[in-house]
């Protein structure tokens, strides 16, 4: 389960590019396109290093009109989703 503390990263699995203002994925075991745009966007460009869901979160924040306990909720979900279909990983807090 996905909490503010953990800390995500883009999938070694997976490419990008950006397209205007939204983000092509693609995830290479799978062959699956997945396309984002608006806070999906910048929160994958905010992805170029692991973070914290609490940090990603701030930044969402900051840059759109959602309360901070909305958007930790939102966050998580969308989080959760982009795991389940292998474009994130969760950062084993014991490797440096």
């Amino acid at each position: 389960m996905l909490e503010p503390s953990t800390v995500v990263k883009r999938s070694t699995q997976q490419v990008a590019c950006n397209l205007n203002d939204e983000v092509a994925l693609l995830h290479l075991d799978s062959a699956l396109y997945f396309g984002l745009q608006g806070v999906g966007a910048q929160i994958w460009s905010g992805l170029e290093g692991p973070r914290s869901i609490a940090d990603i979160c701030n930044g969402v924040v900051r840059e759109f009109d959602v309360t901070p306990e909305a958007c930790r909720d939102d966050v998580i979900k969308f989080l959760a989703s982009l795991q389940e279909a292998g474009l994130i990983e969760v950062v084993d807090p014991l490797v440096n």
